[in-house]
């Protein structure tokens, strides 16, 4: 049995996301990290190098991150490391 593929459209360019206003909305460095009020730096990935990602407070310091509308992971501020290293994203909070 051979399979019939249709064509599907393909936009030349990704439109623009935009994020709900309650979210802080940050660019993603060429090193794959978010700068964290001027001194820190996390993590997320390099494959959203230049691209914007949205960071939403849900208490204690702790922080969801999003691409889009897909949750990336979280950081807690209150363990960042120091400005000459980064912290990298926790997928879970256990």
């Amino acid at each position: 049995m051979s399979m019939i593929f249709l064509p599907r459209p393909f936009p030349e360019r990704i439109p623009n996301f935009d994020y709900d206003s309650k979210y802080k909305v940050l660019k993603v460095t060429k090193n794959g990290s978010i700068r964290w009020k001027s001194y820190y730096w996390v993590y997320v990935t390099a494959a959203l190098m230049d691209k914007y990602v949205a960071i939403e407070d849900i208490g204690n310091g702790i922080w969801k991150v999003f691409y889009r509308n897909v949750l990336l992971g979280f950081f807690d501020e209150r363990h960042l490391r120091n400005k000459q290293q980064s912290t990298r994203l926790e997928t879970n909070l256990v």
